[in-house]
């Protein structure tokens, strides 16, 4: 076959094999619809508190008032004592318990250091964060007239009170891309270059694998994969890679309002580059394994590890440097930072080099390494042996 006639079985064989065009169009479908549910409320609300109040005093009740006020907290009872309300944190009723201590109130008057304790499940960092940031707050908020009404009967100049005030630079806390500060905004563009990758590469293996169990390969009818065919095959692939990739860049973080389209023109070159690194690993991998149902096996069980080598859900700094390296052979890790860099915080074009030049490398590696694996695998079975009959040298 020619470049144009590969190209076209190629897509055929996606778009009429039930097993392929599950991952590579309902997979992608799906996940648009079904991926971003559990982030939709972006910021956590809601989250039920007891309070522990030693003090019982008009303070420690105003605490109680303003937390339930609030959006992220709901007070769902008073206990006397901690013990009374650990048991429900531990059955994972409750979200946190809030401790008012004993003589609280007096000690803010007094100016004496006292504080309020937060306890919540080590399990759920974001709901513990969204309790310690609102009690905090809460707790300020609360005891400010106290301590002024203590400053003015300390008979603290007005002056010297001014001066405190502006003993350091007020810090304004800014986004400069999750402006809403919410978990899909963090999530989900992150993840999109990892989903795509998997159910691409699960997709391109299933193909690779049909042909490969059938004998021989129907563009390499006479047992030899040209040039052409070999080009048609991958631009064939990368060509449903990249359509993927623009229904989410284009699409998804439109329709679920998500940081978007930064640097539109840097992500739409990205994502070619992206999509044919993607399509060669799949027919690299696929010529290898040679078995529809094994892809799906071995890249399921990979997409964890991948997500946290990739530097989006753990920091690099924390891992190891051999393993950071081996991150930059996979088109995850410059492909997830990139879409962030460009789609998201709209980083110009050098700023994005590191993971331009990550993804040029790797298509080189892996489009060679594609036409070296699909050429012995596309003769079909008979041609391992001939190839092991011949002498080293010819081979």
């Amino acid at each position: 076959m020619n470049t144009w006639q590969a190209f076209r079985w190629t897509l055929r064989s996606v778009f009429f094999d039930k097993g392929a065009i599950v991952p590579a169009v309902g997979g992608v479908v799906m996940y648009f619809v079904f991926y971003p549910l559990p982030y939709k409320p972006e910021g956590v609300r809601d989250v039920p508190v007891v309070v522990a109040d030693y003090d019982a005093s008009p303070m420690s009740r105003q605490i109680e008032r303003d937390l339930d006020a609030t959006q992220t907290v709901r007070v769902q009872g008073i206990a006397r004592s901690v013990e009374e309300a650990v048991p429900r944190l531990q059955n994972e009723e409750i979200g946190g318990i809030v401790v008012v201590p004993k003589g609280f109130h007096r000690d803010v008057l007094h100016g004496i250091p006292t504080g309020v304790t937060v306890m919540g499940n080590g399990g759920y960092i974001v709901v513990d964060g969204a309790v310690l940031e609102t009690t905090a707050e809460v707790v300020v908020e609360t005891a400010a007239p106290a301590l002024a009404a203590q400053l003015v009967l300390s008979k603290v100049p007005p002056a010297a009170v001014a001066r405190v005030g502006r003993a350091g630079p007020v810090l304004v806390k800014q986004p400069l891309f999750n402006t809403v500060q919410g978990y899909a905004s963090y999530v989900v563009p992150a993840s999109m270059g990892l989903i795509i990758h998997q159910l691409l590469i699960i997709a391109i293996c299933i193909v690779i694998g049909t042909w490969t169990e059938g004998g021989r390969w129907a563009i390499a009818k006479d047992g030899r994969l040209s040039v052409g065919a070999f080009a048609g095959m991958l631009t064939g692939f990368s060509s449903l890679v990249f359509s993927a990739l623009m229904f989410w860049i284009g699409f998804v973080f439109w329709y679920h309002d998500l940081p978007r389209a930064a640097n539109l023109s840097g992500a739409v070159v990205f994502s070619a580059l992206y999509a044919v690194t993607v399509a060669a690993a799949g027919i690299a991998l696929g010529s290898w394994l040679g078995v529809r149902e094994r892809a799906l096996q071995i890249i399921g069980g990979v997409s964890v590890p991948l997500l946290f080598l990739s530097g989006f859900a753990f920091p690099v700094e924390s891992i190891s440097w051999p393993l950071v390296w081996l991150s930059h052979l996979l088109p995850s890790t410059p492909g997830i930072q990139g879409f962030l860099k460009l789609n998201q915080m709209g980083a110009t074009w050098r700023e994005s080099w590191p993971q331009f030049s990550n993804l040029i490398l790797l298509v080189v590696v892996y489009t060679g390494l594609a036409w070296w694996a699909a050429s012995r695998r596309a003769p079909g079975p008979d041609a391992d042996k001939a190839h092991s009959e011949l002498p080293s040298a010819y081979i």
